[in-house]
């Protein structure tokens, strides 16, 4: 029995946090290339291979938490720095608006839509806001 116990705690304390970072995709109008990263450690950044290789999209792929800048070319002569923060609940790329980010692993933001209702709430709906005023209401007993 002291075995098992022993056994759960060695996997326990040898197992570490593990924190699932947000992947994020950077889009522009262009060829991207020459990619460079200040700090390796912190992200990997790599092009997305398409069926028409516009070449005009990175994948960001964030390895551990922290900050760190990488440079890329546009059309071979247009240099841009890019910021990204890397934190446990989310991925933050600091570009100006020629670029366009979207994040892979989160779904999009959906606004509240209401679903159909029954007809019989709509009916009553409908005559609730539609009396009559030179009619006086009716009670029943």
């Amino acid at each position: 029995m002291k075995k098992y116990i022993l056994v759960i705690l060695s996997f326990i304390l040898l197992i570490p946090n593990v924190f699932a970072y947000e992947d994020c995709i950077i889009s522009t109008n262009g060829k991207l290339t020459d990619i460079k990263i200040q700090r390796n450690d912190v992200i990997d950044v790599f092009p997305l291979i398409t069926v028409m290789n516009d070449k005009n999209t990175l994948i960001v792929h964030p390895l551990k938490e922290g900050f760190t800048k990488f440079s890329v070319l546009r059309n071979k002569n247009e240099k841009f720095v890019l910021g990204v923060n890397v934190s446990k609940n989310k991925t933050e790329i600091l570009c100006n608006s020629e670029f366009e980010v979207l994040t892979v692993d989160c779904p999009p933001v959906e606004e509240y839509t209401e679903l159909d209702l029954p007809q019989y709430i709509l009916e009553m709906e409908e005559n609730k806001n539609s009396f009559d005023l030179d009619e006086p209401p009716v009670y029943q007993k």
